[in-house]
């Protein structure tokens, strides 16, 4: 399954991800953590975990959720302008997983990115 490296346009950048971006962990986490330079305000968030097959659907790939399970996150982080967001997680399994997000900053001007994560409880 491929995954992206964190990115972000140049208005209102992501500085820095927990769990960071590529991080192998041994115990899950309870909380996304995420920090921009300046003020932003999330519009979207999705965390998918990779699925173990390769097959790949026409649908998916067509559509852009191809890239796994989607892991439902609370609506409630959404929507506020703020430089820090924390994101409660659910309880998560063993897996690769990704964070896709978009968000506005304060001038307007729509960023978007990704970053990956691996939990290993083994």
């Amino acid at each position: 399954m491929p995954f992206f490296p964190l990115s972000a346009l140049a208005h209102s950048p992501l500085s820095n991800v927990s769990p960071g971006d590529g991080a192998k962990l041994e115990d899950a986490p309870t909380e996304i953590s995420m920090v921009f330079k300046s003020p932003a305000k999330l519009i979207k968030l999705e965390l998918l975990k990779e699925q173990v097959t390769t097959k790949k659907s026409l649908l998916g790939s067509l559509f852009g959720n191809d890239g796994g399970e989607v892991v439902p996150l609370p609506n409630a982080v959404l929507m506020e302008m703020s430089a820090t967001h924390v994101i409660p997680l659910p309880e998560i399994t063993s897996g690769g997983y990704q964070v896709k997000w978009r968000a506005m900053g304060e001038d307007g001007h729509v960023i978007k990115g990704d970053f990956v994560f691996t939990v290993d409880k083994d």
